[in-house]
């Protein structure tokens, strides 16, 4: 696939096919994501790969942590302002296509809880990275998660960052043995995209880049 049509073409899926994805495919997927910009080559990035019962273990533990109202190892970010205007426009988006209504709060909840379990995909990455380290490697796993989503598409693979993978962190280390001096950064959940479910054809916006890009020394 073309990096441009890539680029253009990446979307968060939320709804995935029951198909196992292989190991040789996420492997290929790695393998190409993992060439990532990376501040003097530190390559900070750990990077546990989920399927099978490990996988419904941890997707069972969050949700079960969700719904029980528990607090957050780590909280979502606050947001104010046009962030809050963006985050609610995709929101509204995804719920019309879902039909979902604003007074269903019980839908809303089971909507909610998808991402906890990994939006029922049949794989997910869990990146971590050594908690010594700082922003410009959280930077560089922002680079790694990007080209995992893009690496994904060259197999007919679908991606979903999320935040929520990692916000409940007892369940991954109880079922992973990721040390206490490492800690988890950010979820993505993998495989083959269930076309027939509506969110999936949800595309988010993108700002004018007269709206955040400023240019300096150009007529």
């Amino acid at each position: 696939m073309e990096l441009e049509k890539a680029i253009n073409e990446r979307r968060s899926v939320r709804g995935y096919k029951k198909a196992p994805v292989s190991r040789e495919t996420l492997e290929k997927v790695l393998k190409l994501a993992t060439r990532a910009i990376s501040a003097e080559n530190t390559q900070p990035w750990e990077i546990a790969v989920l399927g099978g019962e490990t996988l419904r273990n941890i997707a069972a533990a969050n949700v079960q942590s969700f719904l029980a109202g528990e607090k957050p190892d780590l909280a979502e970010s606050t947001f104010d302002g046009v962030y809050r205007q963006r985050r609610i426009g995709i929101g509204k988006k995804l719920f019309a296509a879902m039909d979902i209504a604003r007074e269903d709060k019980e839908k809303r909840l089971w909507w909610s809880s998808r991402g906890f379990g990994f939006f029922d995909a049949p794989a997910a990455f869990i990146i971590y990275m050594d908690k010594s380290l700082g922003q410009e490697s959280i930077f560089d796993i922002g680079c790694l998660a990007q080209n995992i989503c893009l690496a994904a598409m060259e197999y007919g693979l679908g991606t979903c960052v999320e935040i929520q993978a990692v916000m409940y962190q007892q369940g991954l280390r109880r079922f992973l043995d990721i040390p206490e001096d490492k800690v988890p950064i950010m979820g993505v959940a993998i495989g083959y995209p269930d076309e027939s479910f509506a969110a999936n054809g949800v595309r988010s916006d993108r700002a004018e880049l007269c709206e955040n890009v400023r240019w300096y020394g150009f007529d």
